[in-house]
């Protein structure tokens, strides 16, 4: 029996392995990890672009008002845009990320939304690090947003500015595999 608690946490550490690269799973997810070259991820730090499909994104707010986005199950597609930047080695706080969320509808092949109307693709802005009353998700209103998707890969340009809080981030050009 003792033998059997020693066991567990060596189980609990191995289960715990990240995957990289392409990943294909039975939620219809493809993740892809983007190279820093020419599609606005920053120099310094990786991007990975994931897309949901047929998932449909919802804002919600917790009980102090802050959003958060959560995804259920629908007919779009719902594209997550991740920029990370490990932080110092021995630091326990130090990474820093941001996300952005918006939603395509399924039967879209060429969309463009402006400045109020990214409201209408759930646009939302996450900041996530150890930086006190910026970290958090908020809703993007400036900005410009095209998709052209076809029936192998999506294309979206968006230029954004947040405003309430600082970013790295502004402008992503991608073309992600369906």
């Amino acid at each position: 029996m003792k033998a059997l608690y020693f066991l567990i946490p060596l189980f609990m550490v191995n289960a715990c392995k990240t995957q990289t690269g392409n990943v294909i799973s039975s939620e219809n997810t493809n993740m892809e990890q983007v190279e820093n070259s020419n599609s606005g991820c920053p120099e310094v730090g990786n991007c990975i672009v994931v897309l949901h499909k047929n998932k449909n994104l919802v804002v919600k707010e917790d009980g102090t008002g802050a959003m958060y986005p959560e995804m259920t199950a629908g007919k779009n597609i719902v594209v997550e845009y991740t920029y990370l930047k490990e932080g110092p080695e021995g630091t326990a706080d130090g990474n820093y990320s941001e996300t952005i969320h918006f939603e395509i509808p399924a039967a879209t092949t060429n969309l463009r939304k402006e400045n109020a109307t990214l409201s209408d693709v759930n646009l939302l802005y996450g900041k996530h690090c150890f930086c006190k009353g910026e970290a958090g998700y908020y809703p993007i209103t400036d900005g410009n947003l095209s998709v052209e998707k076809n029936n192998e890969t999506i294309t979206f340009d968006l230029k954004f500015k947040v405003g309430k809080t600082s970013q790295v981030v502004s402008h992503i050009v991608e073309t992600v595999k369906l």
